[in-house]
C-alpha cells in the first residue's frame, strides 16, 4: 500500500501561506473576540461524514436548540451528500469572504480532528473563529505521542509542524473520557478546561443506530449480506504511521488474509485509513475479504464483527465496547517510529492479542473462541471510559448549551461616578485621589 498525501497538502486550500495571511491570524482574531456573536453553532469533520462531530451534528438538529447548526466542509462531494438529506451545511470552498462572516459570526465550533485540518490550514478562518467558544471532541484514546509532544521528536524549525501544534491547541474545551487520560491531553494540547463525557461516535456500539445515523455508513448491498451472514466476521484496520507502513498494512498480508478467511470460512473487511490509499492490490482478494472506502462510517457496523484487527489505531479502544477480542500486530518486530506506541499512555491492563508476521493465524483461533482476557478488557474499558457511553451525546449537547450562552453574554460594566470632579495638574499628588474618586 502507498500513503497518500496528507490531505491538507492537496486542497487548494491548504497552499503555504506567505506572512501578510499568517499576521491577517491575530487581526482578525482581535475583531473575532469584540464581534456580538449570533446562536450558531458549528460543526467541522472530515471529508467524509464520520466520527464523532457527525453523531453530535446529527443530535444537535434533532434536538431543535435555540440556536443554528451547520456543518462546515472543503468537500463539495460531502457538503452535495448532505445537502440531499436536507442537513443544513456550508461549503468553506465556495466565497472566502462568506466563509470570513460565517466563522466571525458563530458562538461555538466543534472539531474532531486538528482544526489545521479542519480549517484547511487558513489562518484567517482560525483568526475568525478565535472569539468562538471551540470544543474538541478529538477522535479517540490514543497510544500516540501528540501535539505538544511531539516538540522533541520532531523539529520545531519546521514551519509546517509549529502551524499544526499552534492549531491544535487554539481550543478551550477537550473531551476526555477518564481521569487516568486527562494529564496526556493537557501536555498534548495544554488545553485546561477537560470535559468528561464519552464519545458519540461510540453510541452506535452500545445502541441501535437511528436511521440519519447511517448517512457516511452506507455499504454495497453484497457487504451487508455478508456482515448479516453466518461466516465470521473480522475487521482489519490499519493505522496510519508517520514513518514506514506495518506489515498489515500491506499487500501480502491483504492476500495472506485472504486465503486464511477462505479456508475458515471467515470475512474479513479492511478499513482504511482516511490518510492512506484508496485500495489495496490484493490479488487473492475475493468474497473473503472486502476493501473498504477509508471515508466510510464502520461505526453503526461494528458490533457485527466477531473480532478487531490492528496495530494500534484508537479504534481498538471503541472496539472495547462491543467485549470481542482484539488482535494487534506486534509493533516492537518492525519498528515504524521510536516514541509510538507508546502503551505508557494508558492503564496498564491487558487487553489485545499480540501476533507477528509468524504466528497471526495460530493467535487468532488459540483465543477467539476462548477469549482469556474478557475480564480483563472489561476492567480496562470502565477505567477509559468513566461515563455511561449512551450518555455521550446528551452530556454534550449540555455543554454546547453552555457554551453557546457563553459567548453570546456580554456582561457590560457601567460606572457612575459620584460627586464632582476636581481638575488638577497633571504633576499634582491629588491625581491619584481624583482617579479613585472616579472609580468609587
Amino acid at each position: 500500500m502507498t500513503k497518500k498525501k496528507n490531505k491538507h497538502q492537496t486542497q487548494k486550500s491548504a497552499a503555504r501561506e506567505d506572512p501578510t495571511v499568517v499576521l491577517l491570524y491575530h487581526d482578525l482574531a482581535e475583531l473575532s473576540r469584540k464581534t456580538t456573536k449570533a446562536p450558531r453553532v458549528l460543526f467541522f469533520g472530515r471529508p467524509a461524514f464520520s466520527d464523532n462531530t457527525k453523531y453530535l451534528y446529527l443530535a444537535a438538529l434533532r434536538a431543535c436548540p435555540g440556536y443554528e447548526v451547520i456543518w462546515c466542509s472543503w468537500s463539495k462531494s460531502l457538503t452535495a451528500q448532505l445537502s440531499e438529506h436536507n442537513l443544513p451545511c456550508f461549503d468553506l470552498t465556495h466565497d472566502m469572504r462568506a466563509s470570513m462572516n460565517l466563522l466571525m459570526s458563530a458562538s461555538v465550533a466543534v472539531f474532531c480532528e486538528n482544526p489545521n485540518a479542519a480549517l484547511g490550514r487558513s489562518s484567517v478562518l482560525s483568526g475568525c473563529l478565535a472569539g468562538a467558544q471551540k470544543i474538541q471532541l478529538w477522535h479517540g484514546v490514543s497510544v500516540k505521542q501528540l501535539d505538544l509532544l511531539l516538540i522533541p521528536h520532531l523539529d520545531l524549525c519546521n514551519a509546517e509542524f509549529r502551524d499544526a501544534i499552534k492549531f491544535a491547541t487554539r481550543v478551550d474545551h477537550f473531551l476526555s473520557t477518564s481521569s487516568e487520560l486527562d494529564d496526556f491531553w493537557v501536555r498534548a494540547f495544554g488545553c485546561m478546561s477537560l470535559v468528561r463525557a464519552g464519545q458519540p461516535r461510540c453510541e452506535v456500539l452500545v445502541r441501535e443506530p437511528l436511521p440519519d445515523e447511517m448517512i457516511g455508513a452506507e455499504l454495497q448491498p453484497e457487504h451487508e449480506a455478508l456482515l448479516n451472514g453466518d461466516k465470521r466476521k473480522f475487521l482489519l484496520v490499519p493505522t496510519w504511521q508517520r514513518a514506514e507502513e506495518m506489515y498489515i498494512s500491506t499487500p501480502e498480508f491483504t492476500d495472506r488474509i485472504a486465503r486464511w478467511a477462505e479456508a475458515t470460512n471467515s470475512v474479513v473487511f479492511v478499513k482504511l485509513h482516511p490518510f492512506l490509499a484508496q485500495g489495496l492490490s490484493a490479488t487473492s482478494a475475493s468474497e473473503s475479504v472486502v476493501i473498504l472506502d477509508g471515508g466510510v462510517d464502520i461505526y453503526p457496523w461494528m458490533s457485527k464483527f466477531d473480532a478487531l484487527i490492528t496495530d494500534y489505531s484508537s479504534i481498538m479502544f471503541d472496539f472495547l465496547l462491543t467485549n470481542k477480542p482484539i488482535f494487534t500486530f506486534d509493533t516492537q518486530t518492525q519498528i515504524a517510529y521510536g516514541f509510538e506506541p507508546d502503551y505508557s499512555l494508558i492503564p496498564d491492563v491487558a487487553f489485545r492479542y499480540s501476533f507477528n508476521a509468524d504466528n497471526f493465524e495460530a493467535v487468532v483461533e488459540a483465543n477467539l473462541t476462548t477469549h482469556p482476557l474478557a475480564q480483563s478488557q472489561r476492567e480496562l474499558r470502565a477505567r477509559i471510559f468513566e461515563t455511561a457511553p449512551e450518555a455521550a451525546i446528551s452530556q454534550l449537547l449540555e455543554l454546547i448549551n453552555a457554551c453557546n450562552a457563553a459567548a453570546l453574554e456580554r456582561n457590560v460594566t457601567v460606572i457612575y461616578p459620584q460627586g464632582e470632579l476636581q481638575l488638577v495638574a497633571p504633576d499634582s499628588p491629588d491625581v491619584l485621589n481624583s482617579a479613585h474618586a472616579a472609580a468609587a
